[in-house]
């Protein structure tokens, strides 16, 4: 995923995201993909680095998993 400007987005993927990131850094989004959902959370610091988990609902397939972030640029 992709955050620039406040917009998230997955390059080359057709999905919806809703959510995003407090003022004190904490997580909360769910992306979409037909019916597939994806609820994520986790928190970011003030350096833009951060980690948190992810698991899949709706679809064919449920897995879990973690995601870590840095800033680029």
């Amino acid at each position: 995923m992709q955050i620039k400007d406040s917009d998230a987005s997955i390059p080359g993927e057709e999905v919806d995201i809703d959510g995003g990131v407090s003022a004190g850094g904490a997580v909360q989004a769910t992306i979409t993909s037909g019916t597939n959902k994806v609820p994520i959370s986790g928190s970011l610091d003030a350096k833009g680095g951060g980690s948190g988990t992810w698991h899949t609902s709706g679809g064919l397939v449920e897995c879990s998993g973690r995601w870590n972030a840095k800033r680029a640029g």
